[in-house]
């Protein structure tokens, strides 16, 4: 059994850790209130975008735009890997990480002459690609740490230019989607070229369009696609800063059932010393008396 000193300095370790683990949960359940209501407050406006959108194709006579348009050679694919900035969140960035490596490897074997390339959005998934030698493009890591549609668009306008540019053939979203606090599901969606919406989103009564469809879809599609991203960094963002609220919930009750077991062993230790100073007492009177 250790002695009482080793026994006084653990429980003063672990006393400390459930005191910084408690103080993170809490910061980290203000930030993801903070994260949950802006996720949820974008969505039914994601949805409008949707339903219009899909009505616009469903109504357009040729979709021909840029977006649309399936590339013949995929020579470069985009792959946006959206991670965060910060460990101490459970399996976030593991799971996450983890699904884009199946990602890569489908993409290789589909298309066996294109170039993979890597535009992280958080410093963990930044710092595993880069020490593993894949093809990383650094991004602005801010982005999702505060997520802005104003940050947002400066990363779209990037992947949009690349794309009408030619120099990327496809791009690919790799994220965490919310679904509680305590779950997360690993997505993967096709930025570019455009998939169309699904059909639930398209409606019977078409709405009448000035001048026509195809115009105005010319002007949406960008929209369109820039709110599909940001919807992306805010599924994740909440998702991340849920993870790590019940990382840190479990780790501080974790902390509290140690340092409980260490307690006990304490006072057992005490009360066996105490014990054997008795006994010790008692037999040197024994011996004295004799």
């Amino acid at each position: 059994m250790a002695n009482l000193k080793e026994i006084r300095t653990r429980i003063s370790s672990v006393t400390s850790t459930r005191k910084i683990t408690g103080a993170m949960k809490m910061v980290s359940a203000a930030k993801f209130k903070k994260a949950q209501n802006n996720l949820l407050r974008f969505r039914p406006f994601y949805e409008k975008i949707n339903h219009l959108a899909a009505d616009l194709i469903k109504s357009s006579v040729s979709n021909e735009s840029a977006y649309m348009i399936e590339r013949e050679q995929v020579r470069n694919i985009g792959v946006v890997l959206i991670t965060s900035n910060n460990s101490m969140c459970g399996a976030f960035n593991a799971n996450i990480i983890k699904r884009a490596l199946v990602v890569l490897n489908e993409l290789n074997r589909q298309y066996p002459q294109a170039k993979v390339i890597f535009y992280p959005l958080g410093k963990t998934g930044e710092e595993f690609l880069v020490k593993n030698k894949f093809n990383v493009v650094s991004c602005n890591n801010a982005i999702i740490e505060k997520p802005s549609v104003e940050r947002t668009k400066d990363f779209f306008n990037l992947l949009n230019s690349l794309y009408l540019g030619n120099e990327l053939d496809r791009i690919v979203l790799v994220y965490n989607s919310f679904k509680n606090a305590a779950t997360q599901i690993q997505k993967v969606e096709t930025l570019l070229p455009l998939v169309t919406p699904d059909e639930q989103y398209g409606s019977e009564d078409l709405r009448i369009v000035e001048p026509d469809p195809a115009t105005l879809l010319d002007r949406l599609l960008p929209y369109y696609l820039l709110n599909s991203l940001h919807s992306s960094i805010l599924e994740s963002s909440a998702a991340e800063h849920g993870a790590r609220m019940t990382a840190m919930h479990q780790a501080t009750e974790n902390a509290t059932t140690i340092m409980n077991n260490l307690i006990l062993e304490y006072n057992k230790a005490r009360q066996a010393s105490i014990t054997n100073e008795i006994l010790e007492i008692v037999s040197g009177a024994n011996a004295l008396s004799h």
